[in-house]
């Protein structure tokens, strides 16, 4: 008879053999798991993707997240160029996430910065003012 244990492989087995994760979702899957439990999940409040505004097409796309004490404004371009505005304003440590590359560094006074997101795909930022919890941003597609 088979137990439970035995199930799940054979199970398992199977998926891998007849409907396996398509090879470019392998690192975002793995990534999504390697967020940092410490880290607050920002809620995304504005997408300009989902409104109707005046901009025309292939212009820059405007996001707002907003975390417990910290609010994330960006805009990203068709270039994948990523401008970010933090409130409060002042310097910052971040992190972005885009497949599996990782890059840091520090916003200016004002809490701004600039980078430019390396591939097409999934992306998030992992954010961290001096003496508050980081917020971490959902995952996006550039």
């Amino acid at each position: 008879m088979m137990d439970d244990d035995d199930l799940e492989r054979d199970l398992a087995q199977a998926l891998d053999a007849y409907d396996p994760v398509p090879s470019h979702l392998d690192v975002s899957l793995l990534a999504a798991f390697d967020a940092r439990v410490d880290a607050q999940l920002a809620a995304l409040v504005f997408d300009s993707l989902t409104t109707t505004t005046t901009r025309g097409a292939g212009g820059p796309r405007a996001l707002t997240f907003e975390g417990t004490g910290l609010t994330i404004e960006a805009e990203l371009s068709p270039e994948r160029r990523l401008v970010v505005r933090l409130e409060p304003q002042k310097p910052t440590s971040y992190e972005l996430w885009s497949g599996e590359t990782r890059r840091s560094g520090r916003s200016d006074a004002l809490g701004r910065f600039a980078l430019t997101i390396p591939s097409a795909g999934p992306f998030r930022l992992r954010c961290e003012q001096d003496g508050a919890p980081p917020v971490i941003t959902p995952w996006l597609s550039a």
